[in-house]
């Protein structure tokens, strides 16, 4: 462990940080080695020198979200990091994560969004094979369908597509709401979240009540300085083309 002085939870949560910013680098940008100024706050727990595994749990609990950048801005996958992807599936298995037969099955979906992209890349990595989204089929309760969503949200980038996708499409004024209640109740990092799936049925031409731009820069304003937060809506404002 390269934190002697934090917990688990806080070692995981600064590497989640750390590969975030990395990501954001690249999507702003920035040659992927620095968080732009002003974007987030400073990481308080610096990798430790010459700790290869250091970022692992960043980049198994990030998945797809730590590549996307080079998705979008075309940019080629530095061999290590691909390396790095594939180890951190092997020192972290779905029961590691957290998985519960109850929410196992997302865990399910964010690694067949990360085996897909990291195939885009050259890099194979054998994962189980998803379901078919009937836990999302029915967004009649909007309140908890849009969480789920938002657990979702790394699935909603160009080049994936499933049942997941269509359920998105299917129910865009669902996720407006749900996008709405989060922003009300303050919730910027479900809100972000919520956001990348408005921003992926918008492309595909499909209308719904909530203008995004403004959401987005006001999440990036109150967000609280988290990293990941600002790389969801970076991704979001990328795959829409807006302005920043």
């Amino acid at each position: 462990m390269p934190f002697a002085d934090t917990s688990p939870h806080e070692a995981y949560t600064a590497a989640v940080e750390r590969v975030a910013g990395r990501a954001l680098g690249v999507l702003m940008d920035a040659g992927g080695s620095v968080v732009p100024a002003g974007f987030a706050a400073p990481d308080p727990h610096p990798a430790a020198a010459g700790d290869p595994d250091a970022d692992l749990p960043g980049l198994r609990v990030l998945g797809s979200d730590a590549f996307a950048p080079h998705i979008l801005r075309g940019t080629p996958l530095p061999a290590d990091q691909a390396e790095a992807a594939a180890r951190a599936f092997a020192a972290f298995p779905p029961d590691s994560l957290g998985a519960t037969p109850e929410t196992g099955w997302i865990i399910t979906w964010q690694d067949w969004a990360t085996a897909r992209t990291l195939t885009r890349f050259g890099l194979t990595v054998d994962v189980p094979r998803p379901g078919d989204g009937t836990q999302v089929a029915d967004a009649s309760t909007w309140q908890s369908w849009s969480v789920r969503m938002a657990q979702l949200s790394s699935l909603a980038l160009p080049g994936l597509d499933g049942p997941i996708h269509a359920a998105a499409r299917r129910n865009a004024e669902s996720l407006a709401r749900g996008a709405a209640r989060a922003m009300l109740r303050r919730d910027y990092r479900t809100a972000a979240r919520i956001a990348r799936w408005l921003a992926f049925v918008a492309v595909d031409g499909v209308a719904f009540p909530l203008e995004l731009a403004p959401l987005l820069r006001h999440v990036r304003l109150f967000g609280g300085g988290s990293t990941r937060t600002v790389l969801d809506t970076r991704i979001a404002q990328h795959v829409t083309g807006l302005a920043s």
